[in-house]
């Protein structure tokens, strides 16, 4: 059987695990430029546990609705599934690492799919307003301008860009998992004040 939540107090534990564990993420890129697979699978393994619970109003709406409930092991495997569909082709073209993706599908695990899908569209705004403050900042634009100039050619003609220079975007690499957290808070702010999703599917 399992235990009995308030859905106020099943939002609040939500909010409070995914806030820590993404804290500790970034604190973590920005220190050691990586994001720990523990960490990730902590944050994975909370948002199946935290969807399995029965919440009084058993209504499924997820954890970023008006009226919160769990949705689910069905639903909170989508949504991991849904983010790791989501950012893999990022990882794909390099500009992402395998910790900011791994970071984002558990980060679905705790919404569902269809909010995962809003959330991805606040992360990559997010993304971009660090990523041009950064180029303002930092030094090293010069090699993040030939790089988007690759991957942009990579993706119109469908090959790998021959000029990408993956080492020393590494070294200068924004830690997107400022811009997951960002995005994260942006989305619980939009909602959370009456607003409805960005993109609604039912």
């Amino acid at each position: 059987m399992n235990a009995s939540i308030a859905p106020s107090g099943w939002q609040f534990t939500c909010f409070v695990v995914m806030g820590l564990t993404l804290s500790l993420a970034v604190w973590t890129d920005i220190r050691q430029r990586r994001i720990p697979n523990e960490l990730v699978l902590v944050l994975l393994a909370a948002g199946f546990l935290l969807n399995l619970a029965d919440t009084a109003a058993s209504t499924q709406a997820g954890v970023f609705s008006d009226q919160p409930d769990a949705l689910g092991l069905g639903l909170s495997l989508a949504g991991a599934l849904t983010g790791l569909v989501l950012f893999l082709p990022m990882w794909l073209l390099r500009a992402l690492g395998a910790g900011d993706v791994k970071l984002f599908a558990a980060v679905g695990a705790f919404v569902g799919p269809a909010a995962t899908v809003n959330l991805a569209l606040c992360v990559f705004a997010a993304g971009g307003v660090l990523a041009l403050a950064r180029l303002k900042l930092f030094p090293g634009k010069e090699l993040v301008l030939h790089n988007m100039r690759a991957l942009l050619g990579t993706a119109r003609v469908g090959t790998p860009g021959s000029g990408f220079d993956a080492r020393t975007q590494t070294a200068w690499r924004m830690p997107y998992s400022a811009a997951i957290a960002g995005g994260v808070a942006a989305y619980a702010a939009w909602t959370l004040s009456g607003r409805a999703p960005i993109l609604a599917f039912w």
